[in-house]
């Protein structure tokens, strides 16, 4: 694996692995957070004194960016995120594919209002924001779902362009796009009757967990095992082959 965001990842695996603890539930949360921005100066100057992530995103009363998506989108809001559906089109409950999308929390302001106006150009079906501060500070902030990966695809290439001078967060356990870690893909596990759906980073990190537990050593490094035992249920360069 090469890239920033593999760099990013093998580095959360080492960081969590060093925690004295066996407790798998636990070491899974800390994985999944890891790269999350602090709520810093950076984040305090980028939402301001108010603590207003709406306004930063353009989606507070009279936004630009809420305007622009009013018409051909439907927005509903969940514990954490801020969802975008399209109007009109029959919902997927399991989308084929879904790209992230990583600008710092300083970078939203301009980052934000470009993401909307290509998803809304290009026909994305359904998109979600983080949702309140902690929700724009985590490293997968922004995520948009495709029924087909040539779609996905086109997408990020406009992206790549329109945002090439954006500054990357980057979100581990993805699959790289651009080497700098903005954008990246994931394909999230096929669905289980019975079982409620689980998104691509969550079941990751789920493993990951329990790969850390069952091969880390006193004294050595804990990647290369976890990375094995990971290609052994199917995983290849973050991604489920």
């Amino acid at each position: 694996m090469a890239g920033r965001l593999a760099e990013l990842s093998l580095r959360a695996i080492r960081t969590v692995a060093a925690l004295p603890t066996s407790d798998v539930g636990l070491i899974g949360r800390r994985l999944y957070s890891f790269g999350a921005a602090p709520f810093g100066r950076d984040a305090e100057l980028a939402f301001g004194p108010g603590d207003n992530p709406l306004s930063v995103l353009g989606l507070g009363p009279g936004g630009a960016v809420r305007e622009l998506l009013a018409q051909p989108y439907e927005a509903s809001t969940h514990a954490g995120w801020i969802s975008f559906s399209r109007v009109g089109r029959q919902a997927n409950d399991a989308p084929a594919c879904k790209l992230y999308v990583s600008p710092r929390p300083e970078a939203l302001a301009a980052a934000f209002p470009v993401v909307a106006a290509t998803f809304a150009r290009l026909e994305v079906g359904s998109f979600k924001v983080g949702r309140g501060a902690a929700g724009l500070l985590r490293p997968d902030k922004i995520v948009a779902y495709f029924d087909d990966l040539d779609h996905l695809s086109s997408v990020a290439k406009a992206l790549s362009h329109a945002l090439r001078r954006a500054p990357a967060q980057g979100a581990p356990f993805t699959a790289e796009i651009t080497g700098d870690g903005l954008l990246s893909w994931g394909r999230d596990p096929r669905p289980v009757e019975g079982a409620a759906l689980q998104s691509w980073r969550s079941w990751i990190t789920a493993r990951l967990a329990e790969a850390i537990v069952a091969v880390r050593r006193p004294g050595e490094d804990p990647a290369p095992a976890v990375t094995a035992r990971l290609a052994e249920q199917g995983v290849k360069n973050w991604v489920m082959a």
